[in-house]
């Protein structure tokens, strides 16, 4: 089994892929100043654990206590992919390919596999992220927007009259009380940039483009946009399995050539394949001797031989077929040889 590990700012969401697939996926929220405690909670009981991938957009203090937690408890040290210039059939859009997020590359290629349109990726996290990548996997670009939660802060902050009163946080579209319009005003300011962003995407790819929403927030966001978004609340991890499959996909391919490239077994094989072509191409030469020199008797007793019987010819060309099988039979064999 391998698990599969998104390290947010806020929070670490993790599933299990085995070969069934992936398992639904489970989260917790991470401390800022560390997860070891969270991971204690979180995985102490998982078992058969042989490989592990990570997008982890939350700084190198996380991973190092991630890394030091897994080799502690299972000996493995975690594989942590990072954005690429391309692959999976996507082209990134950076001047430096490395600084795009990881998350928003895993989605890119997660995304891919709906190649009849474009997609655009939006995610709602800490930050709202937006990237668009076309039908053929050329990534657009993208843009960052501040999330929900810094929005909410932001105005608790810098604004002495605002307390961050969580108790009185609901929905309404004119709230009574300073919280809730606080969490009302930043739900409309994050939709109506959304709303926005779709109708000019639309626009600019004629209305052939599929707008995808993912992150934390989503559901939060979900019923006061359109229609026509789709939620996806696993992307990244999608993306991730990605990775997973391609180094499993590289390991048979290891194992299979292995015994092919040693020396003593290829020559065995080789002197075998040789007695074997030698037991098989001398029978038929003799019997074509043989059967030759029958009919050379039998025509030299009539009076009149038959012109379209020539022993000589016939006796001529039955080696040659003979060997040439043997030298095709013998080309064959060197394929085998060079892998």
């Amino acid at each position: 089994m391998k698990l599969l590990v998104d390290i947010g700012n806020s929070r670490v969401k993790w599933a299990i892929m085995d070969d069934n697939g992936l398992t639904e996926s489970q989260s917790f929220d991470r401390n800022k100043s560390g997860i070891k405690s969270s991971l204690n909670k979180a995985w102490k009981t998982l078992a058969y654990i042989k490989a592990i991938y990570v997008a982890n957009v939350a700084g190198e203090k996380i991973a190092e206590q991630l890394s030091d937690w897994t080799q502690k408890q299972w000996n493995l040290t975690p594989k942590f992919i990072q954005a690429e210039k391309k692959h999976f059939g996507v082209i990134n859009a950076y001047d430096e390919p490395e600084k795009l997020g990881v998350d928003r590359w895993l989605s890119l290629i997660s995304a891919r596999q709906h190649a009849r349109l474009a997609q655009c990726i939006i995610d709602c996290g800490t930050a709202i992220t937006v990237d668009i990548v076309t039908k053929a996997g050329q990534h657009q670009g993208g843009m960052i927007i501040p999330g929900i939660s810094i929005m909410k802060s932001s105005l608790v902050n810098n604004t002495d009259a605002l307390t961050a009163d969580t108790d009185n946080q609901e929905f309404k579209t004119l709230a009574t009380n300073t919280y809730s319009a606080i969490h009302t005003g930043t739900l409309y300011a994050v939709t109506a940039t959304i709303e926005r962003i779709i109708s000019d995407l639309k626009e600019s790819f004629n209305n052939r483009i599929r707008f995808i929403i993912t992150g934390g927030d989503a559901e939060a966001l979900l019923p006061l946009l359109s229609d026509d978004v789709h939620h996806y609340p696993d992307i990244v991890l999608r993306g991730l399995a990605f990775y997973a499959r391609q180094d499993k996909t590289k390991t048979s391919v290891r194992k299979k050539t292995k015994p092919e490239q040693d020396e003593d077994t290829a020559a065995v094989k080789e002197s075998d394949t040789d007695a074997k072509l030698k037991s098989e191409s001398a029978p038929p030469a003799k019997e074509n001797t043989q059967n030759d020199a029958q009919q050379v008797t039998d025509s030299s007793t009539k009076d009149k031989p038959k012109p379209a019987r020539k022993p000589r010819k016939t006796r001529a060309t039955k080696p040659k077929a003979a060997a040439k099988t043997e030298t095709q039979a013998s080309d064959t064999s060197l394929p085998e040889e060079a892998i």
